[in-house]
């Protein structure tokens, strides 16, 4: 099968596991190659005192108790990574019994990604920062609907070193300018290219995103770029399971003091 056909289908599918929100399971070997982080990314031209990695820090499967629910939940906090999983075995059913959105997480490792953030109207509480499919980036979801998912949560080892402040700032931003159907990246989804992932100010922040994508660029506008991305986003589609095991470095990003009450920044 040729790379592009890979591709092509690869992104049906994380469209679909974005859309559904549900879980993945280990993934196709045959596709494994797509989802590797660049091999000479930035990380490769850091000090190694910059140098950042991801760390599981946490899981959760549906089926375990409250308690568990509880203690798994109360160690997340702003910034982590939380990667929607599903079995082998429960997604088959899944898929037999008419769920075709359930055929991602049998290919791909992850088929959703969201990013904890605070939430940008101002409550403090932490919400679940991601993009679906005619809804583009939102923070509809809190971390109380976790408990309906199979998860695995993932740290930065130099998780203060992020600008929580440009973080939200990215959220409110990408929020204001996306809308339901020009707010997902679909020529993304296709891993043709995608929206410009290397955002320095507010004029320069898309419109367009898909679940995993929209986490690579609230990092790097946090000050965080990560090896993730290959040939500069162009045919290569950006999947969940690329981000959380990349590598990258902390970079320097301008001291902005934004408006967030602009409705068209």
């Amino acid at each position: 099968m040729r790379p592009i056909t890979l591709i092509v289908l690869a992104s049906y599918l994380l469209l679909a596991a974005c859309a559904s929100q549900t879980k993945p399971s280990g993934g196709w070997y045959l596709l494994k190659w797509i989802e590797q982080p660049g091999k000479r990314g930035p990380s490769t031209h850091a000090d190694a005192a910059d140098q950042i990695q991801f760390e599981k820090v946490g899981a959760y499967t549906e089926t375990e108790d409250a308690a568990s629910l509880a203690q798994q939940t109360s160690i997340i906090q702003e910034g982590d990574l939380v990667a929607y999983r599903k079995s082998l075995g429960h997604a088959t059913v899944q898929v037999l019994t008419g769920n075709i959105n359930d055929i991602a997480y049998q290919v791909l490792r992850y088929g959703h990604l969201a990013i904890v953030v605070r939430d940008p109207d101002g409550s403090g509480a932490l919400r679940l920062f991601s993009s679906q499919s005619f809804e583009g980036p939102n923070t509809k979801e809190g971390l109380g609907t976790l408990k309906e998912h199979d998860w695995d949560v993932y740290r930065l080892n130099q998780w203060p070193r992020m600008n929580t402040q440009r973080l939200s700032e990215f959220v409110k931003l990408s929020r204001e300018k996306a809308g339901k159907w020009n707010g997902y990246d679909f020529s993304g989804m296709f891993g043709l290219w995608n929206a410009n992932l290397t955002p320095r100010k507010p004029d320069e922040i898309g419109q367009e995103y898909i679940c995993s994508s929209v986490v690579v660029t609230a990092l790097y506008y946090a000050g965080i770029e990560l090896d993730a991305i290959q040939r500069g986003g162009v045919l290569d589609l950006v999947s969940p399971q690329q981000v959380v095991s990349s590598r990258g470095r902390v970079v320097d990003l301008p001291d902005l003091t934004l408006s967030l009450e602009c409705d068209n920044c």
